[in-house]
């Protein structure tokens, strides 16, 4: 993956994580909250600004009530 296709996979999972957090009503807070990171990093998450890391990714999709696969999946429904 060059540096042009891992910008826009962020992006794609930043527009993913968002989509699916206003789906579940959560602000930003709520959803930092239930995962354990700021409000800031998911903002950050959100814009692409910031790189997740495993340990993010994986509670961002527990506190979303997705599979890590599901939430990487930026083709799949909005559940």
């Amino acid at each position: 993956m060059d540096q042009r296709e891992a910008v826009a996979f962020r992006r794609a999972l930043g527009k993913r994580i968002r989509v699916l957090r206003v789906v579940r009503e959560l602000t930003q807070d709520e959803l930092a909250q239930s995962a354990g990171v700021t409000r800031n990093q998911v903002s950050a998450f959100e814009r692409a600004a910031q790189r997740l890391d495993v340990v993010a990714l994986v509670r961002l999709a527990a506190a979303l009530d997705v599979s890590v696969p599901e939430l990487l999946d930026a083709s799949a429904p909005h559940q």
